[in-house]
């Protein structure tokens, strides 16, 4: 039998160590139950609270814009390494400016690169190798463990060929997208279109 527990007579901090030990798969409801008081509870503080609160990594609580920041600079800098092969066969040249055939090369090329790292971790945790690094995943909205199709077609996908549009997609991709996580719901565009959210391990 499935007791219904109140947690609203919940402190905050038991609110945080519920969510820390919850399994968030058998208990979705109860999970977004949780995580909607903390959420409450944290917008009642006085202010000058939040940036403490934020920086405090419970287990389901959206991660702070500083982890997943730091989390993306580890990923853009094996992403970076990685081309490195593709600027020798190149040349810094076709960078600079670039024919439809080397773009659709560098597409496919880094895709490719995307599924060989961090295909594995996607596919197993919902995590890029930065995001494994910081104790982040990437979640549906409910709390639950992203699907890798989802990451992949509608959260990695769409943003990629949004920046083979020359100078409009590569704004959006650069500095609308990432510009979205100062919002309340610290999500960026991406997040936005895949429905996805990222919170802590």
């Amino acid at each position: 039998m499935d007791l219904k527990i109140d947690f609203s007579r919940y402190t905050l901090d038991e609110l945080y160590d519920s969510s820390r030990n919850i399994d968030r798969d058998m208990y979705p409801e109860r999970a977004r139950e949780i995580d909607a008081l903390i959420a409450q509870r944290q917008n009642e503080l006085p202010l000058g609270s939040s940036d403490e609160i934020e920086n405090e990594k419970v287990v389901g609580e959206k991660a702070s814009r500083w982890d997943r920041l730091f989390a993306s600079l580890i990923d853009a800098l094996i992403h970076i390494i990685a081309t490195i092969p593709l600027i020798l066969y190149f040349g810094s040249a076709a960078f600079v400016e670039p024919t439809f055939a080397f773009i659709l090369t560098a597409f496919v090329y880094g895709l490719c690169v995307t599924l060989m790292l961090q295909g594995y971790l996607l596919y197993t945790c919902a995590q890029t190798i930065g995001k494994h690094i910081i104790g982040t995943r990437i979640e549906n909205l409910d709390g639950t463990k992203a699907d890798f199709k989802r990451i992949i077609f509608v959260r990695i996908l769409p943003m990629s060929l949004c920046a083979l549009i020359p100078v409009v997609g590569q704004f959006i991709v650069g500095f609308i997208n990432p510009l979205f996580i100062f919002g309340k719901q610290r999500r960026c565009l991406h997040d936005y279109i895949a429905k996805t959210k990222v919170s802590y391990t």
